[in-house]
C-alpha cells in the first residue's frame, strides 16, 4: 500500500509540474493542432468522395462536405475506404455504421499518438537526472515506484490531451460539415479514445525507459523518437516479410510490435481488449528494460 501511495503522489507530481511548466498545454495545443487540421483535411476528402458518389448516381456535385453524407456512408465507395483503413472486410462491415469522423479521428490517433506519447514522456526521468534533483525522490521512496509514478503521470496527461483531440475533431465537424449528427458523433469519439490511447501505452514506456537511459532530455526524446519510427519500418518490413525463407522471421518478431496489434484495437465491443492486454503487456517489458539501467546507475 506504501508502494501505491508513492507511485500515486510522484504521479500527480508529475502532472502538476507539467501544468507549472506549460508542458502540459503544449502537448494539449499539439494534439489539437494536429487534429484540427488534419480533420478539416478529412472534410475536403469526404467532399471529394461525395461528389465522385453523385457523378456516379448521375446528380449534382455538392459544395459543402456532409450534404449527401447519408448516401455516401451506405455506398460502396465508402465501404472501399474504410476497408482501406482498418485492412479487413470484416472490421469495414462493421466500422461502415459509425461516423466517417469517428472512424478517421482513430485512425489518425493510431498515427500521431506514438509519437507524441514517446516526445512527451521522454524527459520524465532525464530532466531530473541532469540536474541530480531526482536524488532527494530517490531517498524518501523507491526507484521502481519513482519510475512507475513518472509513468503513470505521463500517461494521464495522454488521457487528456487524447479527450481534447476528440474534442476537437467534433467541434471541426460541427463546423465544417453539414449531415453530422452531434451527439452520435460524440458517443463514437468518446468510445474510441480509449483505443488510441491504448495504443500509445507501449510509446509512452519507450520514452520512459529512453529517459531512463540517459541524463540529457534531447538524447532521450531522439531515443524515443527514433525507435517510434523504427517500429514502424521494421512492422512494414514484417507486414511484407510474409513468404518465405522470412515467414518464421516475421511470426517471432511480430507479435512484439505495437503495430502487429493495432488491427485488434477495431473490434467492436470488448473484442479490442485483447489487443490492449498485449498493448499494455509491450509497454511493461519497455519500462523493465529501462529499469535495468536506471536501478542500478549513480543518481
Amino acid at each position: 500500500m506504501t508502494a501505491l501511495r508513492d507511485i500515486w503522489l510522484i504521479a500527480g507530481f508529475e502532472i502538476r509540474r507539467a501544468i507549472r511548466s506549460w508542458r502540459a498545454l503544449a502537448l494539449l495545443v499539439l494534439y489539437g493542432v494536429a487534429s484540427g487540421g488534419a480533420t478539416l483535411l478529412f472534410t475536403r476528402f469526404v467532399g471529394m468522395l461525395e461528389n465522385t458518389l453523385a457523378d456516379e448516381l448521375n446528380v449534382a456535385p455538392t459544395e459543402t462536405p456532409g450534404t449527401m453524407l447519408a448516401q455516401l456512408v451506405t455506398s460502396e465507395l465508402w465501404h472501399r475506404t474504410v476497408r482501406h483503413l482498418v485492412g479487413s472486410d470484416h472490421l469495414a462491415d462493421v466500422l461502415v455504421t459509425a461516423p466517417p469522423l469517428a472512424v478517421f479521428g482513430l485512425w489518425f490517433g493510431f498515427l500521431v499518438v506514438p509519437f507524441f506519447a514517446a516526445s512527451a514522456s521522454a524527459e520524465c526521468v532525464a530532466i531530473d537526472v541532469s540536474t541530480r534533483a531526482i536524488r532527494y525522490e530517490a531517498q524518501r521512496t523507491g526507484r521502481l515506484e519513482l519510475v512507475l509514478g513518472r509513468f503513470v503521470g505521463q500517461l494521464g496527461l495522454n488521457a487528456v490531451a487524447t479527450l481534447a483531440a476528440s474534442a476537437v475533431v467534433w467541434v471541426v465537424a460541427m463546423t465544417c460539415m453539414y449531415g453530422v449528427q452531434p451527439v452520435d458523433l460524440a458517443v463514437w469519439l468518446l468510445a474510441f479514445a480509449p483505443r488510441a490511447w491504448t495504443f500509445g501505452l507501449p510509446f509512452t514506456a519507450l520514452g520512459t525507459a529512453a529517459s531512463q537511459l540517459t541524463a540529457s532530455s534531447a538524447w532521450a526524446r531522439v531515443l524515443a523518437l527514433g525507435g517510434t519510427a523504427g517500429s514502424w519500418v521494421v512492422f512494414g518490413l514484417v507486414t511484407s516479410a510474409r513468404r518465405e525463407p522470412w515467414t518464421t522471421v516475421a511470426d517471432v518478431v511480430g507479435p512484439v510490435l505495437p503495430q502487429s496489434w493495432l488491427q485488434g484495437l477495431w473490434e467492436p465491443g470488448f473484442g479490442w481488449l485483447v489487443s490492449a492486454a498485449a498493448c499494455a503487456g509491450l509497454a511493461a517489458v519497455a519500462l523493465s528494460v529501462g529499469y535495468v539501467r536506471f536501478s542500478a546507475r549513480d543518481l
